[in-house]
């Protein structure tokens, strides 16, 4: 037995050093065997992902380490971008992937393919791009997440979040900070949303896509939209601006029975506006639209479907929506509060309560519903 052991140990050492280094070679990972690489890092690292595609998710967490593992690739490594000085713990990282037995870890390589999750410090940056795939990133500090096809998902981020995606669905929960939000044919959505402080603002776009926001209670709001709906609902921040542009989209405002704020609308002529609150006219912008110019006389005419124009009802003291507009335009009102331009386009400026927010609306062929919720 002895013989054995020593001649087995004396034809190891005749066999060349790359082949003994095969035996934990990545290239001999088992098929589904899930790999892992950890490295030190400081609290507020920044790590950075690039895949061709493949889902990432990423969890922060109370360990000042970056952990990533997969069982979709051959090899991971952490790299240190940190610059010259690499002592102590990372600062900066890149995770590189090998994948189907080909080395892919080019600096600015997103060829691989295979998902990927990573842990990382609540206090990290995280930059993440797929070109097919889902992000998913729960509990860390900022987010800067790019998708070809897959969609976003950011929840509990403490400092900024900025997503952008081409057929991707976008959705933020939750977070504080910056929020940046753009989507060609995906839709988005943001929920529970705050500021850290009053240069934190808020923005949304798509092409063709949806826009819900709920809770979202940064002061600076700007969301647009090409073809698709606007919905926001809750409260306003205490002197908001809200900016909402559509082309071919309504604008819906589901608002609390106490808010205040001033109307800034500009419509087409086609567009009906819906108001559950009472509006004020805004008197000095009357002059300001058109100084030389007369307003019209105060009887509206109504247009009707099977004959020719006739007086509409006076408007009385009482009623419970005022609008204030241009004075070549003429709007009329019906029993459910909706206006309709019969002429031109027409700006709308009107306030209710004391104006303490400013929603500004811009909308070529939408219509505006201010309701109560």
């Amino acid at each position: 037995m002895k013989s054995k052991i020593t001649l087995t140990i004396f034809l190891l050492l005749l066999l060349p050093a790359g082949v003994i280094a095969r035996v934990p070679d990545r290239k001999d990972k088992m098929p589904g065997q899930q790999i892992e690489r950890t490295v030190a890092a400081d609290s507020a690292v920044t790590v950075s992902l690039c895949l061709m595609s493949g889902s990432v998710t990423v969890h922060g967490w109370d360990r000042n380490e970056v952990l990533a593992r997969s069982s979709h690739v051959n090899q991971i490594e952490l790299k240190r971008v940190d610059g010259p000085n690499q002592s102590g713990p990372a600062r900066k990282l890149t995770v590189l992937l090998e994948d189907n037995g080909e080395d892919r870890r080019g600096e600015d390589d997103c060829q691989a393919f295979g998902d990927v999750e990573l842990m990382i410090p609540r206090g990290a940056s995280v930059y993440v791009q797929t070109g097919d795939g889902a992000i998913n990133v729960f509990e860390v500090a900022a987010v800067y997440a790019r998708s070809q096809s897959g969609d976003i998902e950011v929840e509990k981020a403490s400092r900024s979040v900025e997503a952008a995606g081409f057929s991707s669905d976008i959705a933020v929960k939750d977070s504080t900070g910056r929020v940046s939000l753009k989507s060609v044919g995906g839709s988005v959505t943001a929920s529970g949303l705050s500021a850290n402080d009053a240069a934190d603002s808020f923005e949304a776009s798509t092409i063709s896509g949806e826009i819900e926001l709920d809770a979202v209670a940064h002061s600076l709001v700007n969301v647009r939209t090409v073809n698709g709906n606007v919905h926001l609902a809750g409260p306003l921040a205490r002197a908001g601006q809200y900016t909402f542009n559509t082309t071919r989209g309504d604008v819906t405002l589901s608002l609390p029975s106490d808010a205040s704020f001033q109307l800034n609308a500009r419509l087409s002529k086609e567009a009906e506006i819906t108001s559950d609150f009472p509006l004020t006219p805004k008197t000095e912008a009357i002059t300001a639209i058109a100084p030389a110019k007369p307003l019209p006389p105060p009887v509206a005419l109504l247009k009707t479907e099977t004959g020719p124009t006739r007086p509409a009802a006076p408007t009385h003291q009482s009623a419970s929506v005022v609008i204030t507009v241009e004075p070549d335009v003429t709007i009329v009102k019906d029993s459910a509060l909706v206006f309709k331009a019969i002429y031109t386009s027409r700006r709308v400026t009107a306030i209710h309560s004391t104006g303490d927010a400013i929603i500004n609306v811009v909308s070529f062929s939408g219509s505006l519903r201010l309701q109560k919720n």
